[in-house]
């Protein structure tokens, strides 16, 4: 089987580069109490990930569960607006008169999302 760059395992994480990767070890002593409230912080994350990302302030955005829904709606449209500007951004010749109608779309969005309604 020939190997390219793009190759990736079917199971485990994916390789890091060797520019990005992990060759070096700090350990750190803990007492009981403090290996548990690093425990109760950490969720599911493995002790010494949950440290990485704490001491480089690396942590991913922690959405709350009520707001989930409504995260999840919002990259949505987030991603939609990007697929819009990406079109916009790459047709040539566009006339004010076309673009009227999705200014139009685009300004009632941005007004969606202050919360703001006609």
């Amino acid at each position: 089987m020939e190997i390219n760059e793009n190759y990736r395992r079917r199971r485990g994480r994916i390789a890091l580069s060797p520019t990005d990767k992990r060759s070096h070890t700090v350990s750190a002593r803990l007492n009981v109490e403090e290996l548990a409230l690093l425990d109760s912080k950490r969720g599911d994350m493995e002790r010494g990930e949950w440290m990485r990302c704490a001491a480089l302030d690396r942590f991913q955005p922690i959405v709350p569960e009520p707001n989930q829904e409504k995260w999840t709606e919002l990259a949505r449209a987030a991603s939609n607006l990007n697929q819009i500007a990406k079109a916009l951004n790459t047709s040539h010749g566009v006339t004010d008169e076309q673009f009227a109608p999705v200014r139009k779309i685009l300004n009632e969005f941005r007004m969606a999302l202050v919360g703001i309604s006609e």
